[in-house]
């Protein structure tokens, strides 16, 4: 588990420290953990599954593939875990949406595609 850990970290470009800012870890901990000396928490592994999409069978158990990620979702989740905030307002903005805001949302899509916008 202590080397699939770096691995999603490795994968991300990450250093010890920005990987650790993004699951709320020192890096002196996930340096231990890496390095086999320390067991990272149950809510650990979970976060490192939700911020990085990778599979949970796969980082506890190295049970299949570590994600199975299509390149959308790829895509979703640079714009997520990147700097940039206007994206995550997006996001954020239609996961707030009520169900009436989707038809004109809707609408507004078709015209985009129409335009080849």
């Amino acid at each position: 588990m202590h080397e699939r850990i770096r691995q999603v970290r490795k994968a991300h470009g990450l250093t010890l420290e920005q990987f650790g800012e993004k699951i709320g870890l020192k890096k002196s901990v996930l340096s231990r953990i890496e390095n086999g000396y320390s067991m990272p928490q149950e809510q650990t592994l979970r976060l490192i599954c939700r911020v990085f999409s990778v599979s949970y069978a796969w980082l506890k158990d190295g049970v299949g593939e570590m994600t199975e990620e299509s390149d959308e979702d790829d895509a979703v989740n640079r714009l997520m875990l990147g700097k940039d905030e206007f994206p995550k307002r997006v996001f954020r903005t239609l996961a707030a949406m009520p169900p009436e805001g989707w038809d004109a949302l809707k609408r507004v899509v078709e015209i985009l595609r129409e335009e080849n916008l």
